[in-house]
């Protein structure tokens, strides 16, 4: 494309030099997004952080890792305006090097409201994309919720990543026509059915160990029908706040032979992990549209997840199986009935996918974004 419009991004969600495997679903969109716009990364780090890693930083025209202040546990209703402000003097020469056309912020809190101020200070207009999580968790906060709410008012469109989300949004009166649907893709090459997914027999997590994803329930349901599948496995993927309290609760449950901790893997490893399993697991208490589910799916292999989200927009009965979030036994019936079914067609769910590729999710951001430049290529 000639005469591309030029992109600042505003996001912490994305690849750190001392966490790679951080946020790939954003760095693969925005790699295909630079087919339609000049592209720059403005990431936000906080200042703990930053101190503790700054040697491993270097400097880079098209990705700057900024620190930004804040005081921990305090005061996060003022997070947003103490990165507007961290990012000016931390990183206002960087911003200034190259002009700006457009701002897009990925994450609503505090990098949307943040960006909101950059925006405006660069006379750009402004874009938000909202994930889930941030929704969920920040509107639970008066001060929070209102300080995005002003923000996707001051934006020309606000993407979602579910149809879910942008309900969310339109119950709390952000305009039908502001929000637009746009899934988050997979990688279609890396990500395949292949002679190489023989299945194995195991039950595959791919997450953070949160909490809030589920994992404890995930636990507890296998346990109930560890023993009558003798053989199976279950495998964590990740590494969390909640790995210590798995593997109690494994040695307590007598399951050690059963259940196996990987630890963080490199994103590569995904597709073979992924296509060797019987089926992924992912019972989260809430999700936008996990990428994880899109990676499987495109590997073939089916998905017991929670009825939450966006994951009702994706995961089709052929492909899975949907239970009922914070069970449990929700987890052992799923399941059973998972295990049980020898009829998976693997080629239907991997057809499925294909509609989800991250070229076609670029295109329709680029189209959100410059509707008049797309329409004229």
């Amino acid at each position: 494309m000639a005469n591309k419009p030029n992109l600042l991004i505003v996001t912490n969600l994305y690849p750190l030099p001392w966490e790679p495997n951080r946020a790939t679903f954003n760095k693969q969109q925005f790699s295909h997004l630079r087919a339609h716009a000049n592209i720059r990364i403005l990431v936000p780090v906080a200042w703990p952080q930053w101190i503790k890693h700054r040697s491993q930083i270097s400097p880079n025209d098209d990705v700057c890792y900024a620190p930004y202040l804040y005081l921990p546990r305090f005061g996060r209703r003022f997070y947003s305006s103490m990165m507007y402000w961290s990012l000016r003097i931390t990183a206002g020469s960087w911003i200034k090097r190259k002009p700006s056309d457009t701002v897009l912020a990925s994450w609503a809190y505090p990098d949307a409201v943040a960006a909101s101020k950059l925006a405006a200070l660069l006379k750009c207009p402004l874009f938000i994309k909202v994930h889930g999580s941030d929704i969920n968790s920040h509107f639970d906060y008066p001060a929070r919720k209102l300080r995005i709410l002003a923000s996707m008012k001051q934006a020309s469109k606000v993407q979602c990543v579910s149809q879910a989300l942008a309900n969310v949004l339109q119950s709390e009166q952000v305009p039908t026509g502001k929000t637009e649907v746009i899934y988050n893709g997979v990688d279609l090459d890396k990500f395949q059915l292949t002679e190489a997914n023989a299945q194995q027999d195991y039950v595959l997590y791919v997450g953070n160990l949160k909490a809030d994803k589920g994992v404890m329930e995930l636990l507890e349901g296998f346990a109930a029908i560890a023993r009558r599948f003798g053989q199976l496995k279950l495998r964590f993927v990740g590494s969390g706040a909640m790995l210590a309290a798995l593997e109690s609760k494994t040695a307590q449950l007598k399951l050690a032979d059963q259940v196996e901790f990987l630890g963080s893997q490199d994103h590569s490893k995904l597709p073979g992990l992924i296509g060797g399993a019987r089926l992924l697991a992912l019972p989260s208490y809430n999700e936008g549209v996990p990428n994880v589910v899109l990676e499987a799916m495109a590997c073939g292999t089916p998905c017991l997840a929670t009825r939450v989200g966006g994951i009702p927009e994706v995961l089709p009965s052929f492909a899975g199986e949907l239970i009922t979030a914070r069970s449990a036994s929700a987890v052992t019936q799923g399941l059973e009935t998972m295990l049980s079914n020898p009829t998976w067609d693997q080629q239907q769910i991997r057809e499925h996918a294909q509609q989800f590729s991250w070229p076609k999710s670029a295109a329709s951001m680029a189209s959100m974004m410059w509707p008049t430049t797309m329409e004229q290529q």
